[in-house]
């Protein structure tokens, strides 16, 4: 096992790296797109009042996508500073290894798969007080 593994023993130096590059990838991907439309805005101009208001739908969803954008971009920034502990790779609830198929597919994973199910389930039969994980706001399904 020598080099090519973590002191944790979960993930190898190779996964790792791997996962590494991955995330920084997503990290340039995000930030050349958001400055991309930042500057798409500056260059916008309308002609009448049908293409006004076509122009605004259209900025009202690019607007939201952005903020998903930025909001995973944060995540992303997150997982890189924690990617060098020995944390990483560890499911916060339980402590075991979260798989190497799952940080591939979403290297922000901060749980297992079988915690996050069960936290999934646990949050679809709690209808009342529910809380909006990216928006932080709680919300009601009942009246």
């Amino acid at each position: 096992m020598g080099t090519s593994r973590r002191m944790n023993g979960h993930l190898s130096t190779k996964h790792l790296a791997e996962l590494k590059d991955k995330v920084m990838a997503e990290v340039e991907r995000i930030e050349n797109k958001l400055l991309s439309e930042q500057l798409m805005v500056v260059n916008q101009t309308s002609g009448d009042e049908v293409d006004s208001a076509n122009d605004e739908i259209i900025k009202h969803a690019e607007l939201r996508f952005a903020t998903r954008e930025s909001l995973y971009l944060k995540k992303l920034k997150k997982t890189q500073k924690h990617m060098d502990s020995e944390e990483y790779g560890l499911c916060d609830d339980c402590g075991s290894a979260i798989s190497f198929q799952r940080l591939k597919a979403r290297p922000t994973s901060t749980m297992c798969i079988t915690c996050k199910e069960e936290s999934e389930r646990d949050e679809l039969q709690s209808f009342h007080g529910r809380q909006s994980k990216s928006l932080g706001k709680t919300i009601s399904l009942s009246k």
